[in-house]
């Protein structure tokens, strides 16, 4: 049984998408206060009317701030403020398809930018104040591509061992502070983008983004305080 967690300040980055929708609703759900970024305004419209009641209540807090930025992770981190317990770093975006010679450069900076710097900078602007409260938790997404290193998507897995490397180098710099640093690795996960990418693809073997969403809750649970740098697979 999870530990009683109400009244805990939360960040969710990539929190309007498919699997970042599920993570704000767990944590909604267990009686948190989550903080969501957001770019896409027809998106943070959608996860507001999905959480309306949370939303009129305030538990649910949107900011209009681009994270992969220091200016925009500051925001996010100023509005969780001093209560800030949890961030779960969500956003994340996939390409692939390509050789390592075939694909652009662009595309590797797009991938770095959305599933390493975002990370980056939300844990820079987040850790002063898990640390000033004592402790709290960081969860990351990663990847199983970022171990496996599949063909064809060469700038995706190299951008997720990015955030395995960051996962367990935080993990390091921030445990004498109480600071718990975690990853979940999950295969490919079950969202409408990825079938219509790949419509031809077994669906049932893979995650949903609902299971996931409920192994991040465990990890930012009292019930996860031994898990530190761990990369678990979902």
């Amino acid at each position: 049984m999870l530990s009683a967690m109400s009244g805990r300040r939360i960040i969710v980055t990539g929190g309007t998408g498919a699997l970042g929708s599920e993570i704000v609703g767990v944590f909604l759900d267990a009686g948190d206060t989550v903080v969501v970024p957001w770019i896409v305004g027809a998106e943070a419209e959608a996860l507001s009317e999905r959480f309306a009641e949370a939303a009129a209540a305030e538990r649910l807090r949107l900011l209009e701030a681009d994270v992969s930025d220091e200016a925009g992770a500051a925001l996010a981190a100023k509005a969780a403020g001093s209560d800030l317990a949890v961030l779960v770093n969500g956003v994340g975006g996939f390409a692939g398809g390509d050789a390592v010679a075939d694909t652009p450069l662009d595309v590797w900076d797009r991938l770095w930018r959305m599933n390493v710097r975002t990370a980056v900078a939300m844990s820079r602007a987040a850790a002063p104040l898990l640390s000033a409260r004592g402790g709290g938790a960081i969860v990351n997404v990663a990847s199983q591509a970022a171990f496996d290193g599949p063909a064809g998507i060469a700038a995706y897995a190299a951008s997720k061992a990015g955030v395995v490397a960051l996962t367990r180098s935080l993990q390091n710099e921030l445990a004498a502070d109480g600071v718990r640093v975690n990853a979940v690795v999950p295969t490919t996960i079950d969202t409408p983008a990825n079938r219509a990418a790949m419509p031809d693809a077994d669906f049932a073997a893979w995650t949903p983004p609902a299971r996931i969403a409920g192994v991040i809750l465990w990890l930012a649970s009292d019930a996860a305080a031994s898990v530190r740098g761990g990369m678990l697979p979902v």
